[in-house]
């Protein structure tokens, strides 16, 4: 029998079967593997897909401005899982700054911030978020540590996106606004903020403050819904905010290199230590310049 005739056209499968192969992927770069084969396969599956365990971060590596990858927007990540480096080419990043990432998207600001976006590396999904009306925004956000967080998943109309600038304070603003909101609760001394269920925490040099993120604010000014105050050990060293599936946490780190831990329980609305004789299965992972995750050590 002619083996040419057995031949399939993996491209004309039905697209149940073709969800059904797509299921099988259980790493992002098998899924975008997968995507890959040919439009017809692309088509049929989510360019997010829900059924993927929990992932390690890929992480992107600086560039110098003047290199010519930096021209045509290619990026290099590295792999954590398989150790190995990815190049990735993004044209949307070229000539831009990639200023904070949050749960894979990245904050991508063009030059003086007349563009800004968020961007999937992987997916190649982009969604825009307002400029900024002034040059001293942008260079806020270009040149200070900047962090970002989501109250939500960023597809929900009502996720809040809170950018954090270093000594600037926090920024905020909803997928189809028109503008930034600025808080302007006092930024001496603030030494991070985070999101989470809806609620803006900043953490300060010895206390931390939580704002209903929707509140109405009177003058710029949102009114704290409660005041927390820091233990003196945790008060005396460099911090920051970290979230995780449980909760907020938030990691001291003396000079020493001793780490302090505790956990904002919200029912009692304060925060309690978490030791090595905790029951507690979170991994952290601190990084110096604002970006910590927490993840669950079963994942």
């Amino acid at each position: 029998m002619d083996s040419l005739a057995e031949f399939r056209d993996w491209a004309h499968l039905p697209p149940e079967i073709i969800d059904l192969i797509s299921q099988k992927a259980k790493y992002i770069i098998d899924h975008l593997r997968f995507r890959a084969v040919c439009s017809t396969w692309r088509s049929a599956s989510l360019p997010n897909p829900r059924h993927l365990p929990p992932q390690l971060p890929w992480l992107m590596l600086p560039y110098n401005g003047y290199l010519w990858t930096a021209k045509n927007g290619t990026r290099f990540f590295y792999d954590v899982w398989e150790s190995r480096m990815r190049e990735i080419h993004l044209p949307e990043t070229s000539g831009a700054t990639c200023c904070a990432s949050y749960r894979g998207w990245l904050l991508v600001v063009s030059y003086k911030g007349r563009q800004i976006s968020l961007l999937n590396p992987l997916t190649r999904s982009e969604i825009e978020l307002p400029p900024f009306s002034t040059w001293f925004g942008s260079y806020m956000i270009h040149f200070g540590k900047s962090k970002m967080t989501f109250s939500a998943d960023v597809t929900d109309p009502n996720c809040l996106i809170t950018v954090f600038l270093e000594d600037n304070g926090v920024i905020s603003c909803q997928v189809g606004d028109q503008s930034w909101k600025m808080y302007y609760p006092t930024t001496e001394g603030l030494a991070d903020a985070t999101c989470y269920n809806g609620r803006l925490y900043l953490l300060y040099q010895g206390n931390m403050l939580i704002i209903e993120c929707n509140q109405p604010q009177h003058k710029g000014v949102p009114e704290p819904e409660s005041k927390v105050i820091l233990e003196p050990e945790l008060a005396a060293v460099k911090k920051r905010f970290v979230e995780g599936k449980s909760g907020v946490y938030v990691v001291g780190l003396h000079p020493e290199g001793k780490f302090l831990l505790y956990q904002f329980q919200e029912q009692q609305m304060k925060l309690e230590k978490i030791t090595t004789d905790s029951s507690d299965s979170t991994v952290i992972f601190y990084g110096d310049n604002y970006p910590c995750l927490a993840l669950s050590s079963d994942d």
